[in-house]
């Protein structure tokens, strides 16, 4: 459905980094509980249109879906033995747990209370996703999964039944996670609270990787993409603070918030990419070889002016002064010792 390629970053170990699918960079799920019981949301993002329906109790909202879907892309996109391909379906045991304990979140029965709607609220979810142009038409529609079953409330201990918390997605919502996703850094998403924050890294991280001058965008576009109930003046300061949670974890980010504009400048990504190491391993190496050239001439330089003089006092050239000295230098550059030079001169053997 999209033309973007994979953000390839390099081998490192498990949950050194995670991945977020790359729709969750360019719109986002509502911040707060839908008031009135509004059970849609429409976010445009050029092109792109994504439309959130709620085929339950409530729409998905707030900080925990968004992790939920960045640790179902993780499993999904590293091949992670909680996730089975064939039933298209994913463990929510310990593996869930660990996840949210490496984002600070402790994980006990009153975290779950809040946990455990939301989940149900995201897998009850419809998606419909377009990316529609004047002379064609390009969409998907699905709900995120078709069965899951969730008991972590039971008063019992932990162990029991730590394999009967799953869900099965729905093969669209599959594929749509390993549509392109986008590297994000764990320990920066650790420490950010809000779920705009949570939006503003992902969008500015994704961009990252592929911008290479300078971007303006304007406030309505912005407003379209991330969404909000607010009015525009408190989008404006909702969004301020959260460029300024991301730039405290990531100072790397180079993004100003202007009266009509933001404007995006090249920026290093969190995660770096295989395409960014591959540069800075050119780089390094190419210093590298610059070093060793540079060492090795002024060790020439320092064997011609220091050594070869007194060789050559030793060394009955006659006419021959050129060839003397061409064997001289050649001898002692190899690392041949002052008379072994002059023995191999002496015998007819040239270096």
């Amino acid at each position: 459905m999209t033309d973007s390629t994979d953000i390839e970053i390099p081998n490192e170990p498990w949950m050194s980094h995670a991945f977020i699918s790359k729709l969750m960079t360019q719109v986002s799920l509502p911040y707060r509980k839908p008031k009135n019981g509004i059970k849609a949301v429409v976010r445009r993002n050029g092109n792109l249109t994504a439309k959130f329906t709620a085929t339950g109790d409530c729409l998905p909202y707030g900080k925990y879906p968004r992790l939920f879907e960045m640790y179902a892309c993780t499993m999904v996109k590293s091949g992670d033995p909680s996730f089975d391909p064939e039933k298209r379906t994913l463990n929510l045991g310990t593996t869930f747990r660990e996840f949210l304990r490496l984002l600070n979140i402790e994980v006990g029965g009153r975290q779950l209370k809040t946990i455990k709607p939301q989940l149900d609220n995201l897998f009850r979810c419809a998606y419909t996703i377009s990316n529609d142009t004047a002379s064609t038409s390009d969409g998907v529609a699905f709900t995120v999964a078709t069965k899951w079953q969730i008991d972590w409330l039971r008063n019992e201990p932990q162990e029991h039944g730590l394999f009967e918390n799953w869900v099965r997605f729905s093969q669209e919502y599959i594929d749509y996670l390993r549509d392109s996703p986008v590297p994000v850094d764990l320990s920066i998403v650790a420490r950010l609270n809000s779920p705009m924050s949570l939006d503003v890294y992902w969008w500015l991280t994704r961009r990252y990787s592929y911008l290479h001058e300078r971007q303006s965008i304007t406030w309505q576009q912005l407003y379209n993409q991330f969404g909000s109930t607010n009015v525009m003046p408190a989008f404006k300061q909702s969004f301020q603070r959260a460029v300024d949670d991301v730039h405290y974890v990531y100072p790397q980010a180079n993004i100003t918030c202007g009266r009509n504009y933001v404007t995006l400048f090249p920026s290093q990504t969190a995660v770096p990419t295989t395409a960014q190491t591959r540069s800075t391993e050119l780089l390094a190496k190419q210093s590298r070889e610059r070093s060793e050239k540079a060492s090795a001439e002024k060790s020439k330089r320092e064997v011609s002016e220091g050594d070869i003089g007194r060789v050559l006092e030793s060394i009955e050239y006659g006419d021959d002064f050129l060839a003397a000295r061409r064997h001289v230098v050649h001898g002692l550059t190899a690392g041949y010792a002052g008379q072994r030079i002059i023995d191999a001169w002496n015998e007819g053997t040239f270096f």
